[in-house]
């Protein structure tokens, strides 16, 4: 009876720790940044605005792509820039929530879209030991001992240098609109309302600003790194 008891406890905790393992593999497709100004207070009839960061980071998960927006916080950190696309990362899904972490970093998506796509690249070997890192236990204390014993208290590590600033690596857009709060939409992708201040990849970029009871404005563009331009917009009535 005791060995069938134990037998039972065994699979209980082989099944729990399946269970809990629900970290997969995927790798990051795409990452673009908006920035949306809105006006917070008025001061002596001049407007403050106030900028809203949103990351939507597109992930390639086996045969699909999955797609979630980050709004980054004052108190948040910003998606690790190693995340280009094909950077190796882990995954899990909950309900609405898309989880990522790397050994660079680890982020909460608000899951927007879901779409098929052709098949994943492998995971290298060399990329599931680096990921394999974060399931690892921490190591031991060395040192450790008993109360009323001699303890070796191990050395506090080296201060290490600032990380040097890493050059930019996109451009920017500042779109504005007559009529105010027109929807902006770059390469088909939405990216909030006027005025918005947006980053992009540098290349050709098609942008086109919508508001209902106007006829839509677009404007073909070439961004280059480090560029700042701005785009003003006039709608016409339909």
């Amino acid at each position: 009876m005791k060995r069938v008891l134990i037998v039972c406890v065994l699979i209980c905790c082989a099944r729990f720790a399946t269970a809990q393992s629900s970290w997969q593999y995927g790798r990051i497709e795409s990452v673009k940044k908006s920035v949306t100004s809105s006006t917070k207070a008025w001061v002596v009839n001049t407007p403050l605005a106030e900028d809203q960061t949103q990351y939507t980071i597109a992930v390639h998960v086996q045969d699909r792509i999955i797609i979630g927006n980050y709004d980054l916080l004052p108190t948040q950190s910003e998606p690790p820039p190693e995340w280009g696309p094909g950077y190796a990362v882990q995954f899990e899904v909950s309900n609405d929530s898309l989880y990522l972490r790397s050994s660079t970093g680890s982020l909460r998506l608000h899951v927007t879209q879901r779409k098929t796509a052709g098949p994943m690249e492998p995971i290298t070997a060399e990329e599931k030991k680096r990921l394999a890192e974060l399931d690892a236990p921490p190591q031991s204390l060395i040192g450790f001992s008993k109360s009323g014993e001699n303890q070796a208290v191990a050395p506090e590590p080296a201060p290490q240098p600032p990380p040097v600033p890493s050059a930019p690596s996109t451009g920017t857009v500042t779109v504005r609109s007559t009529p105010f709060l027109s929807e902006v939409f770059v390469d088909g992708d939405s990216m909030g309302y006027t005025p918005a201040k947006i980053a992009l990849a540098p290349g050709k970029h098609s942008v086109r600003v919508e508001k209902a009871g106007y006829r839509p404005w677009t404007k073909e563009m070439t961004i280059t790194v480090g560029s700042e331009l701005t785009l003003d917009a006039t709608l016409e009535k339909k």
